[in-house]
């Protein structure tokens, strides 16, 4: 009877060994967020904040948002981004300052509505802030 049982796992293992590494390989993909709603992503232990100086303006007023980031470098590229047209377009760009933090300055809304912003560097993204333009 032993010899059976033996003969059993030294068959079983190898196939329970890979069901378990292509199981864990997948995890990531099975719990991925959409882009648009997502505050840190592939970059483990990077995240990046983001805060608007007013959510309500006049026509014609700018805004200035200012933040935070973890785990990125002095110096690497932050991209603040507009959704228009169903889409995330770069409005500006500025680089991480000594300190981890930012500053993107003097952004004009010329248009009358509610605008949303974030701040992306690679995969990492701020969470999605709104600014209403009266």
């Amino acid at each position: 009877m032993k010899s059976s049982l033996r003969t059993r796992s030294a068959r079983v293992l190898p196939a329970g060994v890979l069901a378990v590494a292509m199981l864990t390989a997948g995890a990531p993909g099975a719990f991925a967020v959409s882009p648009s709603v997502a505050t840190n992503t592939n970059v483990i232990g990077s995240s990046i904040t983001v805060q608007p100086s007013k959510t309500e303006l006049k026509l014609g007023e700018s805004v200035t948002f200012t933040g935070r980031t973890q785990g990125l470098k002095t110096g690497d590229v932050l991209n603040l981004q507009r959704y228009s047209g169903g889409r995330w377009v770069v409005v500006k760009t500025v680089r991480v300052e000594n300190g981890s933090t930012y500053s993107i300055s003097a952004t004009r809304l010329a248009a009358k509505g509610t605008e949303r912003f974030r701040v992306i560097h690679g995969n990492t993204m701020s969470p999605t802030v709104t600014v209403v333009v009266r």
